[in-house]
């Protein structure tokens, strides 16, 4: 709310009363524009309350639109951190299947040793 609109407001509306008493007293009748300038302050105000309501809702959606993308990014990066330990386990696997083949074709072959030294 601008301060300088305020006081201004709060001016006018301190100079003017005495006129206003003093016209009633006198048995004047109000000032038409009067009632229309206070319906147009007051159609401004809930202008005012609607577009700030507004603009929340309009927030409130953004911030729930930009919480479900982060959500589904975090989400992808899970899924492909997931896939490149289920690539890295696979190869972990076949490492170690190569080993034991290895080391089973060395006990083999120290056994086949042992017995044409035995012989």
């Amino acid at each position: 709310m601008n301060p300088v609109k305020t006081v201004v407001g709060a001016y006018v509306k301190v100079l003017r009363y005495p006129f206003d008493q003093a016209g009633k007293l006198l048995g004047h009748e109000d000032d038409p524009r009067v009632e229309v300038a206070d319906e147009l302050r007051d159609e401004a105000q809930e202008t005012r309350v609607r577009a700030r309501e507004h603009a929340a809702r309009r927030k409130q959606s953004a911030d729930r639109a930009a919480a479900e993308r982060a959500e589904a990014l975090q989400a992808k990066e899970r899924e492909d951190r997931l896939a490149a330990l289920e690539e890295q386990g696979d190869a972990l696997q076949a490492e170690e299947d190569a080993l034991t083949a290895r080391d089973e074709a060395k006990r083999l072959k120290e056994a086949a040793a042992n017995i044409k030294a035995r012989r």
